[in-house]
């Protein structure tokens, strides 16, 4: 079988990674990042029109193996069918962006367009952990915490398009403000933003930890601003090597919050496997762990009793492989 290229794009609200993957095999033969930019137009879309050239340029393709389309999967709400980015709350862009003329125009090739974790699971569906599987939830942890639902081998997408938004189910109906606006919703608890903002609020606090050492030097950004990034997978896993009470502490609490959330969806939805995935489920061993056991327990036992949950298989590359399979999977 000759072997065919597409691009593949995961635009975060942190990062955008581009690749080109052949289609076959879902092999990455070129890939690049850059990072998402403060949030407007004027900045993330030449970056991630950087980060799509650099990619391509990666890849080496010869004049007759040419990415044949393109896919994109966007951390936010979309129309696929008119090709708009209806609302990203953590990217801060135009609303109703139509991302697919835009990328047309620019690239002279078929656009598809998803949700950042519909393109993931579609990775995953086709090469990775959902392979084989005809009923299971792909959730990502990230700057947010999404989720989609492949129902008989096929995504269920809902009435409007927006299905699987587990990030903004109320665990606390008084609780946290969410980025979308809404109180108490689990991606203000458990997402990497989420970590990342109470673990440098404790810093601020005076409260010790190995993060003050690992970190870089410079100051620490605020914690009611910061992003993800400000402490990466990485780093936190350094402190739960080092047995970083405050780390340990955090961690703990965020994956009691993401488990009493998968436990609701257990419940409702009666999956036959959940793919967990994201930097910090991949990194930390101990947060996917301990996010399961208490899925497990909050959860209805004969549900519980037959349902797997597992890591995604394809890692950082989920997205890309998956958005590159978009235009010609009718998933």
């Amino acid at each position: 079988m000759d072997e065919e290229y597409a691009v593949g794009v995961d635009l975060g609200g942190t990062k955008i990674l581009a690749g080109v993957i052949e289609l076959n095999s879902g092999r990455v033969v070129g890939v690049a990042k850059k990072k998402t930019g403060s949030g407007s137009n004027k900045e993330v879309l030449p970056r991630l029109f950087e980060a799509i050239d650099n990619a391509i340029s990666n890849a080496n393709l010869s004049n007759v193996a040419i990415p044949k389309h393109l896919g994109i999967g966007i951390a936010g709400q979309v129309d696929r069918t008119q090709g708009l980015l209806l609302a990203a709350p953590n990217l801060g862009v135009t609303a109703s962006l139509p991302i697919v003329n835009l990328l047309q125009e620019r690239y002279k090739i078929p656009v598809g367009l998803g949700n950042d974790v519909e393109v993931a699971t579609i990775g995953e569906l086709n090469f990775g952990a959902g392979k084989g599987q005809d009923n299971f939830l792909c959730i990502f942890v990230g700057t947010g915490i999404g989720g989609t639902i492949v129902n008989k081998g096929e995504i269920y997408r809902g009435t409007t398009g927006t299905a699987g938004e587990i990030g903004h189910i109320t665990i606390n109906a008084d609780g946290r403000h969410c980025g979308c606006g809404g109180r108490g919703h689990l991606e203000a608890y458990a997402s990497r933003t989420a970590i990342t903002r109470t673990l440098l609020g404790e810093l601020s606090r005076g409260q010790a930890s190995i993060l003050r050492e690992i970190l870089p030097r410079e100051a620490l950004p605020e914690a009611a601003t910061a992003t993800s990034l400000a402490i990466r997978s990485k780093q936190i896993a350094k402190a739960v090597e080092a047995n970083d009470e405050l780390v340990l502490r955090v961690l703990g609490e965020a994956a009691r919050y993401l488990g009493y959330g998968l436990s609701s969806v257990i419940n409702f939805y009666n999956p036959r496997r959940i793919i967990l995935g994201g930097g910090l489920i991949d990194a930390v061993n101990l947060f996917f762990e301990a996010t399961v056991r208490h899925a497990r327990q909050e959860a209805l036992s004969v549900p519980a009793a037959h349902l797997e949950i597992v890591k995604a298989e394809l890692g950082d590359y989920s997205g890309i492989v998956g958005a590159a399979l978009l235009p010609q999977f009718k998933i």
